[in-house]
């Protein structure tokens, strides 16, 4: 009976197929991503399987899933209605946005839009990641130690005044420059999942936004919105066009 219950409970658990190619209103693709994310953050290891972004699923989920839920939040309102299409498959984009509305009547927004998920972060992110899992200590990226024939390790990193937000710039400027020597459909937004290097105060959140906003080149995108993948924090970015 016990059996049976585990493997009943299997087939009900969420599940990527509930959202590949489905056309779901945004608020509901949002409630079924964040059902996927406790149904794997509850399972024996689930955490570190996140952490380490060990499998498909959980790859789709933090770099792809989420962030569009993260868009269709600071979005959705009404006038602009956003349905979802999520396609795990090799095309250009990430998701389909249907969208109806005042808003989209009115020509403000594209009737059929496209979204592109990524993730800036340091080079060094993933080694983070790997330390905490291994229940060590980590701090910034900046200070991962890589010598060979030793363990890496991690250590203290100290910026002076705004150095940690003047070194994370570059990283996200070029991330959305090379997004944008992408051929895309018509009317795709990008939404960047920011792995920052160390917690952002809004005023130091502020400064970044504006400094991205000073280094970033003229790009194709419809919008853009920054946000914080710690705090949740977002920002539409001013595209130079």
């Amino acid at each position: 009976m016990r059996r049976f219950c585990h493997l009943l409970n299997a087939m009900n658990s969420p599940s990527l197929e509930d959202l590949d190619g489905k056309l779901l209103d945004g608020l509901d693709f949002c409630a079924r991503s964040y059902a996927l994310f406790d149904s794997v953050r509850s399972t024996p290891e689930g955490i570190e399987r996140l952490r380490l972004r060990s499998g498909t699923t959980e790859k789709r989920l933090l770099e792809e899933l989420l962030p569009i839920c993260r868009y269709v939040q600071t979005y959705y309102r009404p006038g602009r209605y956003i349905s979802v299409r999520w396609v795990n498959g090799n095309q250009s984009y990430d998701a389909e946005l249907h969208q109806r509305g005042e808003y989209v009547s009115q020509g403000y927004y594209h009737p059929l839009a496209y979204l592109e998920a990524t993730c800036a972060m340091h080079e060094n992110e993933h080694w983070v990641w790997k330390l905490l899992a291994q229940g060590q200590v980590a701090y910034a990226p900046e200070g991962i130690q890589k010598q060979k024939g030793k363990p890496v390790e991690s250590e203290p990193v100290v910026f002076s005044n705004l150095e940690h937000v003047s070194s994370f710039v570059p990283i996200i400027v070029s991330l959305i420059q090379k997004k944008a020597g992408i051929s895309y459909p018509e009317g795709t937004s990008l939404v960047v999942q920011c792995n920052l290097n160390s917690l952002y105060t809004p005023d130091e959140w502020r400064c970044l936004i504006m400094e991205v906003e000073s280094q970033l080149s003229a790009v194709p995108f419809s919008e853009i919105l920054l946000f914080d993948g710690t705090t949740e924090r977002a920002t539409a970015l001013a595209i130079p066009r």
